[in-house]
């Protein structure tokens, strides 16, 4: 269960907040979970919540591309290795965004075949 900074929309994990521990806010502001969680989001609020929300989606999916290609590049990891690397981000991408599947299609299995034709044959 997460717990929301109400000043930045941060999400942070409800167990740091055990025995009434509170923490410190990247945004500066202290979170205390021992309050009750009333927020008031207005519509400014909500869409920078989902943006940023989104935003870290897209990059925790780029971050396992990265792996995957520099594993291509430089490295003599296995091909099998590296196509097991190559299922975990389809996973991830069909669990992150189902509706875009498609997309992991023309973008990132292109490229991995690119670069695997590039520099591994």
């Amino acid at each position: 269960m997460a717990y929301i900074c109400k000043n930045c929309g941060k999400q942070y994990d409800i167990t740091l907040f055990q025995f009434g521990k509170k923490i410190k806010c990247e945004c500066g502001v202290m979170v205390d979970a021992s309050q009750p969680m009333k927020i008031n989001l207005n519509n400014d609020y909500k869409e920078k919540l989902i943006k940023r929300i989104e935003e870290e989606k897209y990059r925790k999916l780029q971050r396992m591309t990265d792996k995957v290609c520099s594993l291509i590049l430089i490295s003599d990891y296995p091909e099998v290795d590296i196509e097991i690397e190559k299922e975990k981000v389809k996973q991830e991408c069909s669990k992150l965004f189902p509706d875009k599947l498609y997309l992991y299609e023309m973008i990132y299995e292109t490229r991995f075949k690119r670069l695997l034709n590039q520099f591994r044959k």
